[in-house]
């Protein structure tokens, strides 16, 4: 394992308990991505590989829209096992997705809110295309370049995300499109302090190591700083995301 993929596993596996409280946004992302591949997929009883299934925001979803046959969901963080222990159909399958061996014989590769921190988008989508037969489907969403675009501004640094323009036509290489969009969210904080913890409580902040420790007056800038940069028209500060997402059939 790498050693962003390891911090990224040890800050997720931080938030297991703190998560789905604070993903307001990937939530809303996961129910638009099932919608979506509701919308195309009609198979009696799918087998549906999950790729960063995170808590199972989006699998349950899944479960409860396809009654698929068998679901694997696989997530970096092995920790992520006890959200499924008592799920039905739900074989929890840890590891990293872009060194894994993938199972095959999917009839959908779907993944909401993780391909973002995959270093080989274009990888990743021949993954899924070796994955699942012709006809097969993906469903997928990412966030881009807005995303915390207002901490990325006031540290320095973030993830590298791939535009909406790059994502979508990457994965129409090997899959026709069907439903592809975005969105802009501007969730409302109270400080850059509570930004940050919603941040950490999500486990959004493994952006790499060698950042400055978090002391007193460091913060009381920062917080200084985003309220003057970033004030929100009803009061606080404002914190950025833009997810966007694809769903395609296999050429």
């Amino acid at each position: 394992m790498t050693a962003p993929a390891a911090l990224v596993m040890a800050r997720f596996a931080r938030a297991v308990a703190t998560y789905e409280a604070q993903a307001t946004v990937q939530r809303a992302v996961a129910g638009r991505l099932a919608e979506a591949l509701g919308a195309h997929c009609h198979v009696l009883g799918p087998r549906i590989l999950e790729i960063g299934c995170g808590t199972g925001l989006l699998t349950r979803l899944l479960l409860a829209r396809f009654a698929p046959a068998e679901l694997v969901a696989n997530d970096l963080c092995p920790d992520m096992a006890i959200c499924f222990a008592n799920a039905p159909r739900v074989r929890f399958l840890p590891g990293d997705a872009q060194t894994m061996d993938w199972p095959g014989g999917f009839d959908a590769v779907v993944s909401a809110s993780a391909v973002q921190w995959f270093a080989d988008l274009a990888g990743f989508v021949a993954r899924c295309a070796a994955a699942v037969p012709r006809g097969g489907f993906v469903a997928v969403s990412s966030f881009g370049p807005e995303t915390v675009r207002e901490v990325t501004a006031l540290t320095g640094r973030g993830l590298r995300y791939p535009d909406h323009a790059t994502f979508t036509r990457t994965f129409r290489a090997a899959f026709e499109p069907l439903t592809a969009g975005r969105e802009t969210h501007v969730l409302r904080f109270a400080d850059g302090t509570a930004a940050l913890r919603h941040l950490r409580e999500t486990g959004v902040t493994a952006t790499g190591g060698g950042d400055a420790p978090w002391t007193r007056a460091r913060l009381a800038a920062f917080n200084a700083d985003y309220a003057a940069r970033f004030p929100h028209p009803e009061g606080g500060v404002t914190l950025t995301y833009e997810p966007f997402w694809f769903v395609g059939r296999r050429r």
